[in-house]
């Protein structure tokens, strides 16, 4: 009982350890070979032959990027798995492996020996007889191969000259797993026409299964490293598992929200149709358009999440696996990336949350009394750590030192974090600076950068739903056009300088009252 029991338990940390390795295909071929050959075996000795021969079957495709000795095993293996339960297709596999094999004596001796097994399953004493004899003189000519099937192949070898009793005795002593001591029983029974043993002998073998797979709920596993190893991937799982969710959750209930509102539309316009032929027209075309945009919507949403989520399971796979040692550095460093994947999506969720809460508010509340240059001086450099050493943070007052603005102090933060955050993830050196000046009544502050800047061929199209001046950074390319639309709600705006030239200018134009 305790030998099944640490079977279980290396099976179920091993094939908890498994699936995070095959999950992505990220490890190397030789880490995956070696966990799909141990689960295979775990699998085997428990009775679940289809899983073991998964297992088997996805070795072999690994070691064909490995070398000739791991493929030969792995699909020896495979041969060993359904050598019971289909002796016919066992055959022809390991018929397969007649000259492969011959290179290394230990696999001729386990190909010799399973040619043996098999010719006894199916009645072929020739075909066993000259096996047995060259499995013999092998083991002979090398001292040191396993005697693992040894006392099997000399039970079978009474057994098919008639010696039931003898075989039966010799296979107690062989050097076998319970299931197949108990197959080979089930097959000498066979021959010898008992088939009330037989029967008997297939009732102990499925209890004997039934056992195996009970350990795990009765004994709880009583390897402390077994068990801790299970936790930690279990919790692990579990956080990740919750912040997936959640984010799903959440848009889901956005592309719900959405096409609710697009189904509410297009039942007001089905009690239009008395209008005339081109406002019947007009509806169609933009009923397409909305279709249109739901499916770019969606597109685009799976798309930006996919690559953050991705990243995150390729590193959290390498920190599970015991097969890769890691020092502290590169642990933490594995740490940091799936921390700054998290925020990636965290931050398109904040603007899918922020694009909603902008469709729904017609006009904001104007009733914060904002210090200017205390205010934006302070946002400005609460960015100080996340630029660059050598990229300048700058802040410029044509302000009195206590004037104040009346306004909604939580969208202008939103609206100047977004055009902070912008011009930091373009400008790669040289200077930000946020100005405050005021003009026409207005209140307005430009931030200016010496990034990459926008081309002219994008700038009509930058305060457009989904438009991004690279397509290769990280964003949906809602941020500046909800920016704009919040500005306009607070009874200012949001402008582009397409005269500057040396990087990127934005101007927030904000009334004082």
């Amino acid at each position: 009982m305790n030998i099944a029991c640490r079977v279980m338990g290396l099976l179920i940390a091993c094939q908890l350890s498994f699936v995070a390795v095959s999950a992505q295909g990220v490890n190397r071929p030789d880490s995956v070979y070696a966990s799909n050959m141990k689960l295979g075996k775990m699998f085997q000795q428990c009775g679940n032959t289809m899983k073991a021969r998964a297992c088997y079957e996805t070795a072999i495709k690994t070691a064909y990027k490995l070398d000739l000795y791991s493929l030969v095993n792995a699909q020896l293996s495979l041969v060993d798995v359904i050598k019971f339960q289909n002796p016919v297709e066992a055959q022809r596999l390991n018929d397969n492996c007649m000259e492969t094999s011959s290179k290394y004596p230990d696999c001729r001796q386990r190909y010799l020996a399973l040619n043996g097994i098999i010719s006894f399953l199916l009645g072929n004493k020739e075909s066993f007889n000259k096996a047995n004899d060259e499995y013999i003189s092998l083991s002979r000519q090398n001292g040191q191969l396993p005697s693992t099937y040894d006392k099997a192949l000399q039970a079978l070898n009474d057994a098919i000259n008639g010696y039931y009793d003898t075989a039966l005795k010799t296979l107690n002593d062989a050097e076998v797993d319970q299931l197949t001591r108990h197959d080979l029983r089930i097959a000498i029974f066979g021959m010898s026409g008992d088939s009330a043993r037989a029967i008997s002998e297939l009732q102990r073998r499925a209890s004997t299964i039934d056992s195996l797979n009970a350990i795990m709920y009765e004994d709880n596993i009583n390897e402390n490293s077994v068990m801790a190893s299970i936790e930690r991937v279990q919790q692990q799982a579990e956080q990740q598992s919750s912040r997936l969710l959640y984010i799903i959750v959440l848009l889901a209930l956005l592309i719900v929200l959405m096409i609710f509102i697009w189904l509410h539309l297009q039942n007001r316009k089905k009690k239009d149709r008395d209008e005339k032929n081109y406002q019947l027209q007009a509806a169609l075309k933009m009923a397409g358009e909305t279709e249109r945009m739901k499916e770019e919507f969606v597109r685009r949403i799976s798309h930006e999440i996919r690559t953050p989520l991705n990243s995150i399971s390729g590193f959290n796979d390498i920190l599970n696996n015991s097969d890769i040692e890691l020092s502290k550095e590169e642990r933490e460093d594995l740490v940091a990336r799936i921390n700054e994947n998290i925020k990636a999506i965290t931050y398109i969720v904040d603007e899918l949350l922020q694009m909603a809460n902008d469709k729904s508010t017609q006009d904001y509340n104007k009733h914060d009394e904002v210090l200017v240059n205390q205010f934006f001086s302070d946002l400005l450099y609460s960015y100080s750590s996340e630029v660059k050493s050598d990229i300048r943070l700058s802040f410029t007052t044509h302000v009195v030192n206590r004037d104040t603005i009346v306004t909604n102090v939580e969208m202008v933060k939103k609206m100047v974090e977004h055009l902070i955050h912008n011009a930091i993830k373009f400008t790669q050196q040289g200077s930000i600076e946020l100005e405050c000046y005021k003009q026409d009544g207005m209140l307005c502050l430009t931030l200016t950068d010496t990034g990459c800047g926008i081309p002219p061929e994008k700038q009509d199209e930058v305060f457009k739903q989904f438009s991004k001046a690279d397509a290769n950074q990280q964003g949906i390319g809602l941020g500046l056009t909800v920016s704009r639309n919040m500005a306009r709600k607070l009874g200012g705006d949001l402008v582009l300088d397409k005269d500057y030239t040396d990087g990127a200018r934005f101007t927030l134009k904000l009334p004082t009252k």
